[in-house]
């Protein structure tokens, strides 16, 4: 199975701003960002039923349902024999669909990058282009993209999406190995017939994290 991140350019405050907002006008909003039809059409498409869910009731959670740190109750386990949980108003049997959620809602306030391929596919592409940042001093484990971290308060995701957030420290790390870095232009288009796929996996991660920079951003990433 094949696995792409998906990357945008976005202020990740603006999207934690968003729950519990109880701002019905900015969901009608996000329902008109582009992504929004593509994966609000996909959210019952799952085989199994326990994974199936509705995007709109998942969206409505996070900008209604969702209970503030500041105002949540601890909520007892079965009989009183569990240790309490706090209830943030969100469902954990579909922390998927909020993660597909949270991607819509940063397509809306932020910018797709790499719309043309959607995104960085994982492979031996990515694994050549990394090494070759490592060679020249990368810090970070780019492909830890591919990995689910807690970005968001929303229930743990136990498979995709996957979410990562650069933060603008680690954005000008990857800016500072790209620059050191000689991409050839001709070997990244595709038409031509010395087209490189490393080469263009090369350019793609450093034009998204360069737009990042120079728009004065973060990047959050969804691994599906």
């Amino acid at each position: 199975m094949s696995m792409i991140a998906i990357p945008f350019a976005v202020d990740i405050s603006k999207i934690k701003s968003v729950f519990g907002c109880k701002d019905a006008e900015l969901m009608e909003k996000i329902k008109k960002a582009d992504l929004y039809d593509h994966y609000a059409s996909q959210d019952d498409d799952f085989p199994n039923p326990k994974y199936q869910y509705n995007f709109d009731d998942a969206l409505e959670d996070i900008l209604f349902k969702y209970i503030k740190p500041s105002e949540r109750k601890q909520k007892s386990g079965f009989l009183g024999f569990f240790k309490s949980k706090t209830n943030t108003g969100l469902d954990e049997r579909i922390a998927h669909g909020y993660g597909y959620v949270l991607l819509v809602i940063c397509d809306y306030f932020g910018t797709h990058l790499l719309p043309q391929c959607d995104g960085f596919y994982y492979g031996e592409d990515f694994e050549a282009a990394s090494e070759i940042m490592k060679e020249h001093g990368l810090q970070l484990d780019l492909g830890d993209m591919f990995e689910q971290h807690e970005v968001f308060d929303i229930p743990k995701i136990t498979g995709f999406p996957a979410i990562r957030h650069f933060t603008k420290s680690e954005i000008a790390h990857i800016n500072s190995i790209m620059n050191k870095i000689e991409i050839n232009e001709s070997e990244t288009d595709f038409d031509n017939e010395d087209f490189d796929e490393v080469q263009e996996m090369l350019k793609s991660i450093k034009d998204s994290f360069k737009y990042c920079e120079e728009h004065n951003t973060e990047m959050i990433t969804f691994t599906h």
